[in-house]
């Protein structure tokens, strides 16, 4: 058992992991159920996005404070940190993902523009079209964690202070996207269009990540305030999200391209902190703790395997509609919970030995 996890924030990653599977499995159990409450879901991969941003920000914090390292090496060393947990698990599947529609067991298109996903620019400022569309949010995340290092250690060889670098960073990761988002709104007419060419494009969606990285800063350098305030935050934070939900509508296109976004990432924020100090786990410690750990594997199995499962599934009747159902569930997280054991772990596990050649001896290299 991982002794230094916190409950909260494994059950905010294994509640967001729940909600992005549960929505793109739900129409399996079609025509004989219906799954659909008429009440809007929370966006899982927002949830990720903001849980994200808060560990990636403690993480650089950290690492800028360690100005006794040089500026370069602690870069380094954040980014293998990051990339050893990231890429290897996102190049299985984007091989994965191109066998597959090679041979046609998943829908998709190969073609030159396929190399646009070695560096993550497949929806960079275009939306994502090809094939492999899960990988969008990846794409988000990880230019996040090559852009936001480089702007902060910018900022500090202008001698600013790692804390007033932070705001800086931030300030400018939040408001760019924005500012994109309410300029290329003029071009969009439906919600599909919204989807594709705002909601899962890079630049325009970063400051969702963005808020979380805040939330950290807030965090580390104003405690008392995280600490005393935890149960009002998360009241405003329910509020502001039920209301930014409700704000939407057939009619309000505009605001879901812009405001939208913006005020469910801060209520979601603002959920960090009852979460990030819920440490006692309780009987469900477990259970939440194991989808927390496989969460990134199921994102990337989830949709091959509900692809494949699809064009196999036999005649409906409502006990088969189930049955599929419940065996889409069962294969998908013990294929995730194999490659993270077999696969995943064994490149997270290579991170402390790199870190100790990138960096001094003496030096403590953040845990991630």
């Amino acid at each position: 058992m991982d002794t230094n996890r916190i409950f909260g924030l494994d059950l905010m990653r294994a509640t967001a992991i729940l909600l992005v599977v549960r929505s793109h499995a739900d129409d399996l159990l079609e025509p004989f159920w219906s799954a659909d409450t008429g009440v809007p879901d929370i966006d899982g991969v927002d949830l990720f996005f903001v849980l994200s941003g808060f560990l990636i920000g403690g993480i650089l914090l950290r690492v800028m404070e360690a100005v006794h390292i040089p500026w370069h090496r602690r870069l380094l060393d954040f980014w293998q940190r990051r990339w050893l947990r990231t890429l290897p698990n996102y190049f299985l599947f984007l091989g994965i993902n191109v066998v597959l529609v090679h041979e046609d067991l998943i829908p998709g298109v190969l073609n030159t523009n396929t190399l646009a996903y070695i560096v993550f620019l497949q929806n960079f400022i275009v939306p994502v079209d090809l094939f492999f569309w899960e990988s969008w949010s990846l794409a988000v995340e990880e230019w996040f964690y090559v852009l936001l290092p480089l702007v902060l250690f910018t900022c500090a060889t202008a001698r600013i202070g790692a804390k007033w670098s932070f705001i800086l960073a931030i300030g400018s990761m939040v408001l760019v996207p924005a500012i994109l988002r309410s300029q290329a709104m003029d071009a969009i007419g439906t919600p599909i269009e919204l989807d594709r060419s705002i909601r899962r494009v890079v630049v325009m969606r970063m400051d969702t990540i963005g808020f979380g990285v805040l939330a950290a800063w807030v965090g580390h350098y104003f405690p008392a305030l995280w600490r005393k305030r935890q149960a009002e935050l998360l009241v405003l934070g329910a509020i502001g999200f039920v209301t930014a939900t409700l704000l939407r509508g057939p009619d309000g296109l505009v605001y879901m391209g812009t405001w939208y976004f913006t005020l469910s990432a801060i209520s979601m924020t603002l959920w960090l902190p009852v979460l990030s100090s819920w440490v006692r786990t309780g009987r469900w410690g477990g259970p939440i703790g194991f989808l927390s750990r496989i969460s990134y594997a199921l994102y990337l199995v989830h949709l091959p395997v509900r692809y494949l499962i699809e064009g196999a599934i036999p005649d409906a009747s409502p006990s088969g509609t189930v049955l599929v159902y419940v065996g889409y569930w069962a294969i998908c997280i013990l294929l995730s919970a194999a490659i993270h054991h077999f696969f995943e772990r064994r490149f997270m596990g290579m991170r402390n030995g790199i870190s100790r050649r990138i960096l001094d001896p003496r030096a403590l290299t953040p845990s991630s």
